[in-house]
């Protein structure tokens, strides 16, 4: 499709705008704006060395060095997509941190439902599915001491909004999706990011004061991998079986093949299968 001929929303995720209507305590009252950067994560590292307030938001309309998991680019084309780094500073144990990535993506998810109406499922540990495409992810990285002085999270997302299939590389094509290509219109941008932001922070204090079971219990109720059969890379080791449960603890729970009982694994890279494809 000519670009002359695409329609995309004329809008641009200019903090005043955000910011108009935004009912959040905390989240999205500090907003960095760019129309590029290599990667917003790097940048809220940055500005993480002065000890900015809890809710930043560095914002940009393209990375041009975007990453995802395992130091894996993540395609960030310009006006299309939510590029997003959020600041956080838990006062929580080291071991419940790495439950704050499936609370960022349990609030894309529930975002994108409530604005939307359309029903993403969450890929554990940290990416969303919508019609079996791969349409938002979650970086988590951590500083200082956990519950520390100067500790922080930040939570890097990244959201297809309006892309069309043919925006994608080649190898993209058959992976990757957008929520205007399952929608079949194009998605406001600011709208969907305010309402994330305030999902976002509601699910973050509640967490925080009350622990994670609610967020657990929207993880797998709406699961991508639960009952069906996959490979999790973790650290050197491979396991395959079935992914029957996500545990307490955050960590998923296996259904070996070859071995005969039950594996937990807190974090790993998950492929799933379907007959003899093989979906990452």
């Amino acid at each position: 499709m000519a670009s002359s001929e695409r329609e995309y929303l004329p809008d641009r995720l200019y903090p005043w705008e955000v910011q108009k209507g935004l009912a959040t305590g905390f989240a999205g009252h500090w907003i960095e704006y760019y129309t590029e950067l290599p990667s917003t994560n790097r940048r809220a590292r940055e500005l993480a060395a002065v000890n900015p307030p809890e809710g930043l938001v560095v914002l940009a309309e393209k990375q041009t060095a975007g990453r995802g998991r395992l130091g894996r680019s993540w395609f960030s084309p310009a006006g299309t997509g939510i590029w997003m780094t959020l600041l956080l500073k838990p006062a929580l144990p080291p071991g419940e941190l790495p439950k704050l990535t499936l609370l960022a993506a349990a609030a894309v998810a529930r975002a994108i439902a409530a604005e939307l109406k359309l029903a993403p499922l969450v890929k554990w540990p940290n990416d969303l599915y919508l019609d079996s495409r791969k349409i938002a992810g979650v970086l988590a990285e951590t500083a200082g001491q956990a519950g520390g002085p100067g500790a922080y999270l930040l939570l890097g997302i990244g959201i297809n909004v309006n892309q069309v299939s043919t925006d994608f590389p080649g190898e993209l094509r058959e992976k990757a999706g957008s929520l205007r290509m399952s929608l079949g219109a194009p998605v406001d941008r600011i709208a969907l990011l305010r309402r994330f932001l305030t999902v976002l922070e509601e699910e973050y204090v509640y967490a925080c004061e009350k622990g994670f079971a609610r967020v657990l219990a929207y993880c797998r109720q709406h699961s991508f991998i639960l009952g069906r059969y996959v490979e999790v890379r973790s650290g050197d080791r491979r396991y395959r079986g079935r992914a029957v449960a996500i545990r307490d603890d955050g960590g998923l729970e296996l259904l070996l093949d070859d071995e005969g009982g039950t594996v937990g694994i807190l974090a790993g890279e998950v492929s799933c299968f379907s007959g003899a494809h093989e979906q990452a």
